[in-house]
């Protein structure tokens, strides 16, 4: 069988490879990671929560909010880790999208973009107002994903792996 890389424009028809495995020891957080996916393509949303499934050192619990007000709404109750986010929603596109997110998640919450986005300007303002990561759909691999969501996590919660005080 040939061995095609897994991106997000991978169709979900095509069989899901069986899960890399870390080779870093002890890489996972201890409990599992709580992500809000803010993604409006349903098909988009079931790969995301598809690839963070494969993680065998970590375990993630995906929400997900298929509206920017519908994640608005519900980064006001706890609960939530890691925003997982996609910048063409249908309220606002773009670096506007992350900002508005960036307001109602406050500094303390790590968000993750995942995007169709190539444009440079997006991604450099994006990134220069606090984005974890940007990551675009088509070059993202399962992996690499896993690993921007679980490193987003322990910057923003460092030494505390477990986040036993929260």
């Amino acid at each position: 069988m040939v061995k095609m890389p897994v991106n997000f424009a991978t169709t979900l028809q095509r069989e899901i490879a069986p899960p890399a495995t870390s080779q870093i020891a002890g890489y996972g957080v201890g409990r599992p990671i709580q992500v809000l996916l803010v993604e409006d393509d349903p098909e988009a949303a079931v790969l995301a929560r598809i690839f963070l499934a494969e993680d065998t050192e970590q375990q993630f619990r995906v929400e997900w909010s298929p509206s920017l007000r519908e994640a608005m709404s519900r980064l006001t109750e706890p609960g939530i880790d890691v925003v997982l986010l996609d910048l063409g929603m249908p309220e606002l596109s773009g670096y506007r999208t992350f900002r508005a997110l960036r307001i109602s998640a406050g500094e303390e919450l790590p968000i993750v973009v995942l995007t169709s986005d190539e444009r440079h300007e997006s991604r450099d303002l994006t990134l220069e107002s606090g984005a974890s990561e940007y990551l675009l759909k088509h070059t993202s691999t399962p992996l690499r994903l896993r690993q921007a969501l679980r490193d987003a996590f322990l910057r923003y919660h460092p030494g505390r792996p477990d986040n036993s005080d929260n």
